[in-house]
């Protein structure tokens, strides 16, 4: 808050400014990935999983400047973000590759070029598998092989290579 006096804003102001703010960026981040999302044909659902995260991040950040503005030092946001962190940390590490999960779900949705529809191989040495995706989730790649539906984590599609036969061909990923 001294630095609030410093610069003479008064505190209603920070913290009105700083609601435009994070109203208009997480505006900005629900129209980015849906105009994302309709370019590369990506269903509703996993449009809506990647603005729900990306959000949610931006929300930690905006609580954390809040925190600043309101007259918390940086060593008091820094305890109770690191004292939340703590908490979740625990609370997930037998989870672990639940968070993988979801950024390997954030990193396919921004970068691979496979969709709903495609037949894919995912090569995994004798543990290959291969289908048609049926959704891409937060966690994992659905897809229907025959008469089967397999789950794969979204972490190890992420790590392995997939063979994507669309029209004519396949390409190596």
């Amino acid at each position: 808050m001294d630095w609030l006096e410093h610069i003479k804003i008064p505190l209603s102001i920070a913290l009105l400014s700083m609601a435009v703010i994070y109203v208009f960026v997480k505006s900005l981040i629900k129209r980015v990935v849906r105009k994302i999302g309709q370019e590369k044909r990506i269903a509703l659902r996993r449009v809506q999983y990647v603005q729900f995260i990306l959000t949610i991040f931006w929300t930690i950040i905006t609580l954390a400047i809040l925190g600043v503005i309101t007259g918390f030092s940086y060593k008091d946001v820094g305890l109770i973000f690191t004292s939340i962190f703590a908490v979740l940390g625990v609370a997930l590490f037998a989870q672990w590759s639940i968070l993988s999960n979801v950024t390997a779900s954030v990193i396919v949705f921004f970068f691979f070029p496979y969709h709903v529809g495609d037949h894919v191989k995912i090569i995994d040495g004798d543990d290959t598998i291969e289908g048609v995706i049926l959704e891409i989730t937060l966690f994992h790649v659905i897809l229907k092989f025959e008469e089967t539906h397999i789950t794969y984590p979204n972490s190890l599609v992420f790590q392995k290579a997939v063979v994507i036969t669309k029209d004519k061909g396949a390409k190596v990923l």
